[in-house]
C-alpha cells in the first residue's frame, strides 16, 4: 500500500455509497415521470432531452464506482469532485422543481459525506 491508497473496507463503503447515489437519481427520474414534473436534465414529457443529457446525473457517481473498483489512489478526492458535479446538476433544478432539486442536493451531500468518511481509510506516509 502506498500513501493515498484506501483500505479495502473503506473502498467498499465508498462504492456502496455512490451506488446509493445512482439509485437515488433513478428514483428522482421515476418520481419526475410519475408526478409529471420535468427536471432540466430530463426535459418536458412531450419532448424529452437526448439520452446523453438524461444520463448526465449518473456519470459522476458511476465514475466513482468504477474508480473504487479499480482501487485508484486518492479515491476520496475523486468523490468530493463528483459530489460537487452532482450538486451542480441539482442546482439547475432549484427554480424548476424545488422538491426534486432538494432530493438531488441531498444525494450530492450523501456522496460528499461518504467521500469525506473514506479519507479515514487512506494510508498516509509514516512519520
Amino acid at each position: 500500500m502506498r500513501p493515498g491508497d484506501v483500505s479495502a473496507g473503506w473502498t467498499l463503503v465508498f462504492a456502496i455509497g455512490w451506488v446509493g447515489v445512482i439509485v437515488g437519481f433513478a428514483a428522482v427520474w421515476n418520481a419526475s415521470i410519475q408526478l409529471g414534473l420535468s427536471t432540466w436534465w430530463l426535459g418536458p414529457a412531450a419532448d424529452r432531452n437526448a439520452l446523453v443529457v438524461r444520463l448526465l446525473p449518473f456519470v459522476a457517481p458511476a465514475l466513482c464506482v468504477l474508480a473504487a473498483a479499480a482501487r485508484l489512489r486518492w479515491l476520496p478526492w475523486y468523490g468530493v469532485v463528483a459530489a460537487l458535479v452532482t450538486a451542480g446538476i441539482a442546482i439547475g433544478d432549484l427554480g424548476r422543481v424545488t422538491g426534486l432539486a432538494l432530493v438531488e442536493l441531498l444525494l450530492a451531500v450523501c456522496g460528499l459525506l461518504v467521500s469525506i468518511a473514506a479519507t479515514a481509510g487512506m494510508y498516509r506516509r509514516a512519520r
